[in-house]
Parts: structure tokens; C-alpha cells; sequence
């Protein structure tokens, strides 16, 4: 138990239980949430995406599991294998900021009787479920990075574990880029790693998508760098350990 307590826990607990309950409620909403006309919910693909942004942190607690075992070549071989697989979702947590696009691709904007479509309160109702849905993608991915930032911060020390944030802020941006404009999932790249390094090399030696990729990512960066900071430095997801920022 001492183990678990260096790590964070039962706290993280708490925390993953309230990002839980925060799911379920955004998720109610999704699926009720229903076009002027009635009709099929048009946002019930949200809770596809919102269970993949949870994998990211299923897999954090799997590394701190990994963390506590004795072997050390073992352990060693579980931290690269699960690492890699956390950094491959890691992006879909991150990806729920982009679905906000969705209440304008699908809201009819052309409202009658001379009302504005942002003056309808079921506008509103669209577009703050989204929303809420982006608050909680970048609390679960703050949440995943925390987590695994304190693993490499214990064992290759802080400066290591900033560059290892940095890094993986700076990748993540690219996947949400790769996700929302070409369309490829977390699943692709462990499938057909080599071709979707070649397409991605193709597809950037093109300045006009390169220009266009940098555009968007930097937004994904400045904005999940900034919530991480915020709440790594207001104390959420600390563990209470013995090494020093």
C-alpha cells in the first residue's frame, strides 16, 4: 500500500471518479440532445470518441501498476511496451477539442420567422455539449500526462520529465491534426506503422500542408500546454512522492 500511496493514490482515485461521473453526465446529453426537427441524435458518435479519450488513462494506471513490480528487466519491457501504447492514444483525449466543429456542420443555421440561429437556446444546448465533451478530453489528457510525467520525473529526473511533456504535447498536436484532417485512428499506426509514416512524410514535403498543419497544431499545443501547466502547478494529480520538481 505504500507503494500506491508514493503514487498518488487513493486520490487519483477520487479524481478519475469525479472525471467519471463528469463523463456520464456529458454523455446523457449527447444522447439527448436532438435536432429542431426531431430525428436520430446527431452526436451519439461522441460516445466512441469519449471512450477512446478514457484509454489514454486506463493505460497511465496500467503504468503505475508496472511501476511497482520488482523485476527490473520486466518492468523495463512492460514500460516500453504499454508506454508506446499510451502515446498512441494519447492523442484521442485531446481529439474532443475538434468536435466542437460539429454543432455548425450540423445545427441548421437557416432558422425561420427571422430568429438567428445563435439566438435559439437549443443552438446553445449543441454547442455547450460539445463543449462540456472538450473540458473533459482535456481533463482526461491533463489527468494521463500528470500521471505518467510523475513516473518519468521519478525515475530520469525533472529536467527529463519536462522535455518528455514537451514531446509528447508537441506529438499529441500532430495526431489530433492527423486524426481530424487525414482521418487515421490510434489502431492505424500500430497496424500499418510503415505506411502511414510514408504518407505522413509524402503528404508534409507539400509547404501549403505543411503550413496548414502547423497552423492547427499550434493551437492544440498552446492549449493543452496551458492546461497542464495550470493544473501542474495548482497541485492536481501530484503525487505525494520524495523527489523534487
Amino acid at each position: 500500500m505504500q507503494g500506491w500511496r508514493e503514487l498518488g493514490y487513493p486520490g487519483k482515485w477520487i479524481l478519475y471518479l469525479i472525471l467519471f461521473i463528469a463523463t456520464m453526465i456529458g454523455m446523457r446529453y449527447v444522447v439527448h440532445t436532438q435536432l429542431p426537427d426531431g430525428g436520430r441524435p446527431p452526436y451519439l458518435f461522441m460516445l466512441w470518441n469519449t471512450f477512446l479519450a478514457w484509454i489514454p488513462l486506463g493505460l497511465a494506471v496500467v503504468l503505475d501498476m508496472v511501476s511497482l513490480l520488482k523485476g527490473r528487466l520486466l518492468k523495463c519491457l512492460l514500460f516500453l511496451g504499454v508506454g508506446l501504447l499510451w502515446l498512441f492514444f494519447y492523442p484521442n483525449a485531446a481529439y474532443l477539442i475538434t468536435d466542437m466543429l460539429h454543432p455548425f456542420n450540423r445545427y441548421p443555421i437557416a432558422s425561420g420567422a427571422g430568429v438567428r440561429f445563435w439566438e435559439e437556446n437549443l443552438f446553445w444546448d449543441h454547442l455547450f455539449t460539445m463543449f462540456f465533451a472538450a473540458l473533459l478530453g482535456l481533463a482526461i489528457a491533463t489527468a494521463a500526462l500528470a500521471s505518467v510525467h510523475a513516473l518519468v520525473r521519478k525515475y530520469l529526473g525533472s529536467a527529463v520529465g519536462w522535455i518528455f511533456v514537451l514531446a509528447v504535447l508537441l506529438l499529441s498536436s500532430f495526431g489530433v491534426y492527423l486524426g481530424r484532417f487525414i482521418r487515421w485512428n490510434s489502431w492505424d499506426i500500430l497496424q500499418e506503422p510503415v505506411r502511414i509514416l510514408g504518407e505522413t512524410f509524402i503528404y508534409l514535403m507539400d509547404f501549403e500542408y505543411l503550413l496548414h498543419a502547423i497552423g492547427f497544431c499550434k493551437w492544440i499545443f498552446l492549449i493543452t500546454f496551458f492546461c497542464y501547466v495550470t493544473a501542474y502547478y495548482f497541485g492536481v494529480m501530484q503525487p505525494r512522492t520524495s523527489d523534487h520538481r
